[in-house]
């Protein structure tokens, strides 16, 4: 047998476990990169690995679709230092490369650096100005600095602007659902589709929103009706996603609806619901266009190296939980040099066990040491401990000052918004106690909501000012008093964690100059953490 014979055969092998039903395996590299082009968007990351590892790149065109593919599937796990390599790689190939910069855009957001996200997002969007995605990250910064109105207005009024674009639809869709409202991104699909009933993008759309919640028949017919005006449209590599799709989920059961964290304390919201925060003073604005500083096209490239198939894990690793169990969580944050976590008493109340997960994706066993008798504090032990630069500083903790600006951080609604990355609100301290004069809290008008519990509360000079623990509750108030209240939220003082955290609580001022919300947010990334139990 030739040597092309057995790389053929070699191929065909590794694919025949399939059973797909799309396309008619071919010989080079179109059906090879082709085949991992639809394996990687429907999520089977593994087998594309394979694929790829068992094809040598013919030309400069091949290198730059591997390169594109594997920053893809690092994106997806979870991995976004990696996944730059890779997109930064494509970009010296392809300097102009739209994939590429879209991808460094997402990796550059889930690792914290919002200005060159937006960079990236804006070179992206001089390229293909009728693609809405780099609007979307634009939109996904400001949900992350804590500007959840302007961020939702920027995005509608791009929709007002072009009614008939799919792009801009399923982005706005897109960024609805990523905050919660599942059914108000169906509602804009299905209006936008009884315009439109031919636009492929937006059923295809609707059938994952439709899987997501549980209704896979009705998937499955969007995912064919997509199929076929795909076919119409010549976008056949589109189609054959969507036939791979159905073959992979089709006899599956749909995905659970994840469970719902405990409720804020001060908060029994039984319905689970929870308020926006509010608009902040700064709109948001779209980035002005500029050019990306991208390297040029170098002879000789250190090209970055994939990882063998067992560090490819599923995207966003799971707690090390018992299957069907039901996860509630809140948030903490790293003290004591890596090897404790800080959080609310309420968050881990009658867990059977604990577990983290970082904003870096890494997730760590833990078991709780102290439960305070006298404010909701608790604190756990990591099973392995993390760095010393992962904690917050023992001297990185003040007294709040009345009228100081503050974040903060942490991962609210993280059963909607996702597990992956935590978020910041804005806000300033408005009063030094707390409910009924409560000396041991604060007040503050950073929203927080459900999962927001036991996160930290920041200063601009990256100093913990207060433990988040919950807010007033709104409908009872509303119920009682005839009024909404708003920006009535609550802390713990930092002068009341206990001995075991290893903390100094030192005085309000700083030497240092304040941090802008992107520097505070990469400062903190990997120091705030989910916390995760069940009962």
């Amino acid at each position: 047998m030739n040597k092309k014979k057995g790389y053929l055969l070699k191929l065909i092998l590794a694919l025949a476990f399939f059973g797909a039903q799309f396309c008619v395996i071919a010989s080079g590299a179109e059906s090879a990169l082709r085949k991992a082009k639809v394996l990687v968007a429907n999520g089977q990351y593994k087998e594309a690995v394979v694929l790829l590892k068992q094809y040598a790149p013919q030309d400069s065109k091949d290198e730059l679709n591997i390169s594109l593919l594997l920053g893809k599937i690092y994106l997806a796990i979870d991995r976004p230092a990696k996944a730059l390599e890779f997109f930064e790689d494509a970009q010296t190939q392809d300097l102009e490369n739209f994939d590429a910069l879209i991808g460094a855009a997402h990796a550059n957001l889930k690792l914290g650096k919002f200005k060159e996200s937006e960079r990236y997002a804006q070179a992206a969007k001089r390229l293909d100005a009728q693609s809405a995605e780099p609007d979307f990250i634009s939109a996904v910064i400001g949900l992350r600095k804590g500007y959840p109105v302007q961020a939702n207005d920027f995005l509608l009024n791009l929709t007002k602007k072009s009614p008939d674009s799919e792009s801009a639809l399923i982005a706005y869709a897109k960024f609805v659902s990523l905050t919660g409202e599942n059914q108000s991104a169906k509602k804009h699909a299905i209006n936008f589709l009884m315009r439109a009933p031919h636009s492929p993008d937006v059923q295809d759309y609707l059938a994952d929103l439709e899987y997501q919640s549980g209704s896979r028949a009705e998937a499955i017919r969007l995912k064919k009706t997509a199929a076929q005006l795909y076919e119409k449209q010549g976008k056949f590599l589109e189609r054959d996603i969507i036939f791979s799709w159905i073959d992979k989920n089709g006899n599956l059961a749909p995905p659970e609806v994840p469970a719902k964290p405990q409720a804020q304390a001060l908060v029994p919201d039984p319905k689970g619901k929870a308020d926006l925060p509010p608009a902040a003073t700064a709109p948001l604005q779209a980035p002005e266009a500029f050019k990306v500083a991208i390297p040029a096209r170098k002879e000789v490239r250190t090209k970055p190296s994939y990882a063998p198939d067992n560090e490819l894990v599923p995207p966003v690793q799971r707690f090390p939980f018992p299957p069907n169990v039901m996860v509630t969580g809140g948030s903490g944050f790293i003290v004591d040099g890596g090897k404790k976590v800080v959080t609310n008493r309420h968050v881990i109340e009658d867990g059977k066990e604990f577990a983290i997960r970082t904003g870096l994706g890494e997730v760590i066993r833990a078991r709780v040491v102290f439960i305070s008798q006298t404010d909701d504090i608790a604190v756990l032990e990591l099973e392995k401990p993390l760095p010393v630069d992962r904690a917050i500083p023992a001297g990185a903790y003040s007294k709040p000052r009345v009228g100081r600006n503050v974040v903060v951080m942490g991962y609210p609604l993280w059963y909607m918004l996702g597990e992956g990355s935590p978020s910041l609100t804005n806000g300033m301290v408005s009063k030094r106690t707390g409910l009924k004069d409560d000396l041991s809290t604060f007040q503050l008008t950073a929203k927080v909501n459900k999962g927001n519990s036991g996160g930290p509360v920041f200063d601009l000079f990256g100093n913990v000012v207060g433990i988040t623990v919950g807010k007033l509750d709104l409908k009872k108030i509303q119920t009682d008093e005839g009024f909404m209240p708003e920006d009535v939220n609550f802390a713990i003082h930092v002068d009341r964690l206990p001995a075991i955290t290893n903390v100094k609580v030192g005085a309000s001022e700083s030497d240092g100059a304040e941090l802008s919300s992107e520097e505070l947010y990469q400062a903190m990334l990997g120091k705030v953490v989910m916390v995760a139990t069940y009962k």
